[in-house]
């Protein structure tokens, strides 16, 4: 196991939220909504039987609002063993809410979640990766010990404050080791598709190089909606054999995070 490079696989389980996180008046545009409403109706069970066919354990990251509209999607993730974790309630970025609204968002998608599987998660993605300079004490009181939002570092590493680290572990991220900036199109986003080809290109270049960096991850974000359309599902299957291939270990985010001293 020391020489296995380990893999992470986060995947958010977002369906409408991230529309109405975005806008709310986004509810009155129910195609618009319709793209992350496939995430339930035809991407979750392929992706869920893809990584059974792999034997590869993920973290999902399941905003509160989701959870509540679809609990036995929820229940279904954790039968197939992954690890579940919040992803806020309503998907709202901390760039849009008042500092008041911060820790309920926090609280009420961890609890949403506790409520349905009864089991409080430990690990936390912020909507669109973005923190406030209270967040970080708002986990401690909440008891998130993972963190995976920060693009500073390809190592996982504990947040201080006050100079002494805390127990928060933070597994960085990266845009381009996510399928969103490629994918996503619709409503206020306007973007170029990318070929599935070549984002599978990106992502294993950029695989290939982080093993060359001790002490490095590979951290891979994918989206239901996005990644669990057919032709996307094929590429990421080849992929996840491309990794397999090597010498790694697919652990999820707490796995990971509890190696950290």
């Amino acid at each position: 196991m020391a020489n296995d490079f380990p893999v992470v696989i986060g995947i958010c389980l977002d369906a409408e939220a991230s529309w109405l996180g975005r806008n709310p008046d986004n509810i009155r545009r129910p195609v618009l909504l319709s793209h992350g409403t496939f995430a339930i109706r035809e991407g979750l069970a392929p992706l869920l039987a893809l990584l059974d066919e792999n034997k590869i354990r993920t973290t999902f990251f399941i905003p509160g609002i989701t959870a509540e509209r679809y609990p036995e999607a929820v229940k279904e993730i954790a039968k197939h063993d992954h690890e579940i974790a919040s992803h806020t309630y309503g998907h709202r970025s901390v760039l849009v809410i008042k500092p008041e609204e911060e820790e309920p968002e926090l609280v009420r998608g961890i609890e949403a979640l506790e409520k349905i599987t009864g089991v409080r998660p430990t690990t936390w993605r912020s909507a669109s990766w973005e923190w406030s300079p209270r967040t970080l004490q708002l986990l401690l009181d909440h008891g998130v010990k993972v963190s995976t939002n920060f693009h500073d570092r390809v190592r996982p590493y504990r947040h201080q404050q006050n100079g002494k680290p805390t127990s928060v572990v933070e597994l960085p991220v990266q845009w381009h080791l996510a399928d969103a900036p490629y994918f996503v199109y619709g409503g206020e986003v306007a973007r170029t598709i990318r070929v599935a080809g070549d984002v599978q290109t990106i992502w294993q270049d950029e695989f290939d190089g982080l093993m060359e960096w001790p002490g490095a991850f590979y951290h891979l974000t994918l989206h239901v909606e996005l990644i669990g359309h057919p032709g996307r599902l094929r590429m990421l299957a080849r992929h996840l054999q491309y990794l397999k291939s090597r010498s790694v270990k697919f652990l999820t985010s707490d796995e990971i995070a509890a190696t950290v001293a």
